[in-house]
């Protein structure tokens, strides 16, 4: 089975920019796929690599360390939501 890591590398060029939104976040890959959540993830990924925000996005990380939120704007951020209030 393909790891996590490796669904996130696939997204279109921008597994980085989910990776750092995810560590912002405090949200590790392998934990949430040891949680069952590795369909969800590789569909995150998926939503990532379709996103139009990829310049707000890298601004974004470029101004954050850390935060208990993704933007708005991200494509990702119920599922960050969700995934972070144990769900």
């Amino acid at each position: 089975m393909k790891s996590m890591i490796d669904g996130l590398r696939g997204a279109a060029g921008r597994p980085r920019l989910m990776g750092e939104m995810m560590r912002r976040l405090e949200l590790e890959p392998d934990i949430l796929a040891a949680r069952g959540l590795d369909v969800a993830l590789a569909q995150a990924a998926r939503r990532c690599a379709g996103c139009e925000h990829e310049g707000a996005c890298r601004s974004w990380l470029a101004e954050h360390e850390r935060a208990e939120h993704a933007p708005s704007f991200c494509a990702n951020d119920r599922f960050f939501e969700s995934v972070k209030a144990g769900g």
